[in-house]
């Protein structure tokens, strides 16, 4: 019998783990009609949780119970007037669960009484589900009062249910609660079930009565939606497509980097845009294309025209397009080979959309970029709005004016974490933070407005996101300011949901995969529509749903843009004001250093590629500095539509407050900050306002350059000369004190010096953790363990001042390797190409030599078993040694795994006693010197490095180059550049110029 009860168990929640999206389904027919997770108005009813109809959908906390096997005390803690009805687990496991393991499990129920009840009290817990032969014995505990267990009822018969969608069968179970066990304020119910084995739960209440409450007929959201919010709605507009088959939410448009005949979605499958008939439950098409692609439809005001983008058959890229809502009238809008997705109307007439027209890359992937872009109604007057060098998106616009859209930056930071809710006005000024930024985790994508309420409502798609935008579906308050968790409210407790709307605070749709479901503001769900079997069976998803309204344009704002001006103006009102400055003395900080965050115009992997390892993924320019003034505030003027962001340095040099974000300003643009990182949720203080006036009424700083400084560094080209010279008699291939080699030699992707300094974490910077909000003097070249040896003259070296400011600079400008993008995909022995590594010497029969040497002389010692394996080819990883640094194509002979083995007799280090080479005639080490000399001469003769001249690029960002008209469109890719000048016309080809001098 034991054996069935854990049987019983795997077959209802198939796994738990793996089957808990499909049990958060609910049935079709029945949902609540009100929330019931709070405490009622009359003292009759303490709390009631669920509704009593015998089904378990409106529960969505699905406890994953083997994890909590050795779990002491409550596994789940439920907090009645706070914690929403979906928060309460379905199923509750008990002794004879778990493969019999005899684990007793404990959730818990927090909740206030008015006063102390001194009657009795009755606790009911209504099963829709029990097992059939082991009901469990159900233990309550109330504060610190045991209550006499009872025993649940038997359920029926029978092995199988589907306990997302069946209705349940049983009697409830009424508990006594004696006189006084109940206390005024906050009272704490436990429930643990022994003895037994699982039931799921229909509802539970607590009360002065053990009547049990009647059955309740189910309710029907799309009737009480159609009765509300949805009276108005005659139609349902939606996509129908294949979803993506990249991973990635942004990767949905475009071409991969390597092969421009390559794309991150499924090209031709063919796209239709459908208007569902609530009244009839038809369907009708208004436009399709059986071999293009459809996306991002929105409704126009009159609720008559539809803007969306379209890929027709044949083309590559989307551009946006309108047509009339009866399927007549279809116009191109916008135009050319650049990819112009999720549009949305403006008060304005205008159309705000995100558009690859940016020119740039991903910079931990291999997918273009999209950012925010404006035209007018039709397709003219293109405008960038945002220059972020990452991703924008979905932006739509706020009831006060703002367009609200998601914001995907690591400046200096993780690259998986911060993709959160910002604003900016129609006209690109006044960009800030909604909500995020701060705390990491989360993509915030897909928001709209509540209607009425202030609040929005987006999808939060887990971690760095799920593809087609899938998440729950969340409400947040933006009142309390961008930081705080409690905004936040999930509506959903699974990812399975996308493209959010709502009709009001309590009535939401979204599309799930082959359905549109409606939501009310418990979390219940119900099936509105789903596609046709031939459709779904055939990989098709619904898409962006939206309703056919009418509605009033948003608030009107006014352009505060100049056009013909190429800068904008930043006021910073007190410095000492913001997060953890409460310790920088007034006075300390003498001036903010500038820094450019630079686009990237490819990119081939999800790491750093060339510009670092483990660091920053971006090159960052040093714009100047401008002065902060004794009383902390600052006035600049930048140029318009580039990313900046700050570090606050004081009169010694050192950095004490570093920026993770970038801020911009558009042309002819005022701006102003209150502090550094200061809480956005503060208002100015009147001594603040009075010195913004007064900032304001002086000139504003130009950045000044640093003297003597490079504005984008190299590390062969500025670093390595200073470690040559000081560091070189103590750390080489011969003599690694410490074991550190500061050489500057080629290894397979890297110099054997940067991977050294990299490695030992020397540099202070950020190494693409989750975090932001550091302390004064925590973080760059304040905190650079380098920086600490050089101040203290390590070793005997003394750096002139020069040398050390350039340390300095370097540092806090991102401790970059290549100042080029260019360097990434050239000269390299195993690169990373979609995170997989590319195996330059795969065919190689130098290296198949090499191999077998090393198999026949080392493999005694270095062996997987013992942990100290060696690197048998130069792109051969997870190694005791790694190929980083045993291999030298700069100087082959200097390679270490050639001199570790070799005698000190033969000029070598000696380290092996057993199978070493005697000299190096031996023919073992012959063919392990032949085959790095082989790589050296495919870095010299056939892939060249950036710091070599002539320089190759790889044909990939010869043709990105040439599509950005950068270089000529009969441009040779075999031609040599320069790489550091190419990467400047480039950068400076997207600077803003004005449309007429």
């Amino acid at each position: 019998m034991k054996s069935l009860s854990c049987f019983l168990v795997l077959v209802f929640l198939g796994g738990m783990a793996d089957y808990r999206p499909a049990l958060a389904r609910e049935h079709s027919t029945s949902a609540p009609s009100t929330p019931t997770a709070q405490a009622a108005p009359s003292g009759t009813t303490l709390f009631q949780i669920g509704r009593p109809d015998g089904y378990v959908s409106e529960f969505k906390k699905w406890i994953d119970w083997e994890k909590h096997r050795e779990t002491r005390g409550p596994v789940h803690r439920f907090v009645v007037g706070k914690s929403r009805t979906a928060e309460w687990t379905p199923s509750h496991w008990s002794t004879r669960d778990l493969k019999n393991a005899g684990i007793a499990f404990t959730v818990e129920i927090e909740f206030s009484a008015s006063k102390t009840h001194d009657v009795p009290l009755y606790f009911i817990i209504g099963a829709a589900f029990a097992h059939p032969t082991e009901p469990s014995l159900i233990c309550v505990r109330v504060n610190e009062t045991d209550i006499e267990p009872k025993r649940q009822p038997n359920g029926p018969g029978g092995v199988t249910f589907d306990a997302a969608r069946q209705k349940g069968y049983f009697e409830p179970t009424v508990i006594a609660i004696p006189p006084g066990t109940v206390r005024q304020g906050t009272n704490v119910l436990s429930i643990t079930l022994r003895d037994g084995s699982w039931i799921f739960y229909d509802y539970l209440r607590l009360s002065d009565s053990p009547a049990i409450p009647e059955c309740l007929p189910p309710v029907d959201l799309v009737g009480a939606f159609r009765a509300d919010s949805m009276k108005n709605v005659r139609e349902i507009v939606f996509v129908v497509r294949k979803p993506g088959t990249d991973p990635h939410w942004y990767a949905n448009f475009g071409y991969y980097a390597a092969d421009a005949d390559t794309f991150p979605f499924p090209l031709g499958t063919g796209g239709r845009l459908e208007a569902l008939d609530l009244d009839t439950g038809k369907v009708r098409t208004i436009f399709k294309d059986d071999a293009g692609s459809i996306r991002d439809p929105q409704l126009h005001y009159d609720g008559n025209r539809i803007v969306f983008s379209y890929l027709p058959a044949g083309k590559r890229h989307f551009n946006l397009y309108e047509i009339n809502l009866d399927g007549s009238g279809l116009r191109r809008i916008t135009s050319g080979d650049w990819d112009d997705i999720e549009p949305s109307y403006t008060a304005d007439g205008d159309i705000v959309f995100c558009s690859s027209r940016s020119k740039r890359w991903v910079q931990c992937w291999l997918t273009p970029v999209a950012t925010v872009h404006r035209c007018g109604p039709n397709g003219e007057n293109i405008r960038e709005l945002s220059c972020n060098i990452e991703h924008d998106n979905t932006p739509w616009p706020l009831p006060d004016g703002r367009i609200l859209y998601t914001r995907w930056e690591y400046v200096d930071r993780s690259q998986v974490h911060y993709h959160h809710l910002w604003t900016m006005n129609p006209d690109g000024t006044r960009q800030s933070v909604f909500y995020g930024n701060l705390r990491p985790g989360i993509v915030m994508i897909d928001a709209k407005p509540i209607p009425g309420s202030g609040k929005i409502v987006a999808s939060f798609s887990p971690g760095h996101g799920i593809r087609e935008h899938y998440g729950r579906v969340t409400v947040v308050d933006p009142r309390f300011g961008p930081d705080n968790p409690d905004n936040a409210v999930s509506l959903t407790t699974h990812y399975e949901h996308a493209d959010p709307w709502a009709f009001s605070e309590k009535h939401f749709m979204a599309a799930r995969h082959g359905r549109l479901e409606l939501i009310d503001a418990d979390g219940y769900e119900q099936t509105l529509y789903a596609l046709p079997e031939e459709l779904k069976n055939a990989g098709y998803w619904i898409h962006e749903p939206r309703p056919v309204l009418r509605r009033e344009p948003e608030h009107r704002l006014a352009d505060q843009t100049d056009p013909s001006e190429t800068s904008g103006r930043l006021a910073l009102v007190d410095i000492y004001t913001g997060r953890k400055m409460e310790g920088v003395a007034p006075g300390s900080i003498k001036e903010l250093l500038v820094l450019e965050t630079l686009p990237e115009p490819i990119h081939y992997s999800g790491g750093m590629d060339q510009i670092s390892i483990g660091g920053t993924f971006t090159l960052e320019r040093i714009i100047g500095t401008v002065p902060v003034e004794p009383d902390g505030s600052a006035f600049m003027e930048l140029p318009a539509l580039r990313s900046f962001f700050f570090v606050a340095m004081d009169h010694g040099g050192n950095p004490v407050k570093r920026m993770h974000s970038f801020t911009s300003v558009m042309p002819g643009e005022t701006t102003s900050c209150i502090g550094c990182h200061e809480e956005r949720s503060a208002t100015p203080a009147p001594r603040q306002t009075a010195r913004l006036m007064r900032i304001l009424a002086r000139t504003p700083h130009k950045p000044a350059p640093v003297e003597g400084i490079p504005d984008v560094f190299d590390f062969p080209r500025d670093i390595q000369p200073i470690l040559d010279r000081h560091c070189l008699s103590c750390h080489n291939d011969n003599q690694r004190d410490g074991g550190v080699t500061l050489v500057g030699d080629w290894g397979p992707l890297y110099t054997h010096s940067y991977v050294a300094l990299s490695w030992r974490n020397m540099f202070g910077d950020n190494r693409n953790r989750a975090r932001s909000n550091f302390g004064p003097y925590e973080i760059g070249s304040c905190a650079s363990k380098l920086v600490k040896l050089i101040d203290e003259e390590h070793g005997g070296a003394k750096l002139s001042d020069h040398e050390k400011k350039t340390i300095r600079f370097w540092i806090d400008a991102g401790a970059n390797y290549a100042g080029t993008y260019a360097a990434n995909g050239t000269g390299l022995i195993g690169w990373p190409y979609r995170d997989n590594l590319v195996r330059t010497d795969a065919d190689w029969e130098e290296v198949r030599e090499m191999d077998a040497a090393l198999h026949r002389r080392c493999a005694g010692c270095h062996s997987d078993e013992k942990k100290t394996r060696l690197p048998h080819a130069f792109t051969h990883e997870g190694t005791r040694y790694s190929r980083h640094l045993v291999f030298n194509f700069t100087h082959p002979e200097r390679s270490r795994i050639l001199l570790g083995p070799l005698k000190t007799e033969a000029g070598g280090l000696g380290c092996c006693r057993d199978f070493a080479f005697e000299n190096t005639d031996d023919q073992d080490y012959k063919a392990i010197l032949a085959a790095i000399e082989r790589g050296r001469r495919y870095i010299t003769r056939e892939s060249n490095r950036f710091t070599m001249s002539p320089f190759v690029a790889d044909k990939t960002y010869i043709r990105e180059m040439i599509r950005y008209g950068v270089l000529p469109a009969d441009y040779d890719p075999r031609t040599p550049i320069d790489p550091y000048a190419t990467d400047r016309r480039y950068w400076e080809s997207l600077w803003y110029r004005p449309a007429f001098p």
